[in-house]
């Protein structure tokens, strides 16, 4: 028969080694979450800049006279960003991506809120 010492002690250290495997699996699924959180990061920033460039892309389709005003989030799905143009390009960079899309030619800069796009005289007019 055991000593009741002894099955203490081995209770202890199974209940350590339940510890440490709790614990390896917390790490992983830590681990998982931000590679997640990075992927939702760069899907937002890149689903942004595709739908401002096919903004663009239907003002320098369509016929004079096209207007269309059309909202810019604050945030991408609570994450800051920021919006720039330049060299006909649209880049939207966050804290850890940065997306870069090619537009038309267009006067003005796309901006968060509230954005009018329209074709004058065969020029896009962006706000």
């Amino acid at each position: 028969m055991r000593s009741r010492a002894q099955i203490s002690a081995e209770f202890y250290v199974f209940l350590g080694l339940a510890f440490l495997i709790a614990i390896a699996f917390e790490i992983a699924s830590l681990d998982q979450l931000n590679d997640f959180r990075s992927e939702r990061e760069s899907a937002a920033v890149k689903d942004l800049a595709l739908k401002l460039q096919k903004e663009a892309l239907i003002a320098a389709n369509v016929e004079d006279g096209y207007v269309r005003v059309f909202e810019v989030p604050d945030k991408l799905e609570d994450i800051n960003y920021s919006l720039t143009v330049q060299n006909y390009t649209i880049i939207v960079q966050s804290k850890n991506e940065v997306y870069f899309v090619g537009i038309p030619r267009a006067i003005g800069n796309f901006t968060k809120g509230t954005n009018k796009i329209n074709k004058t005289g065969g020029v896009i007019y962006i706000n």
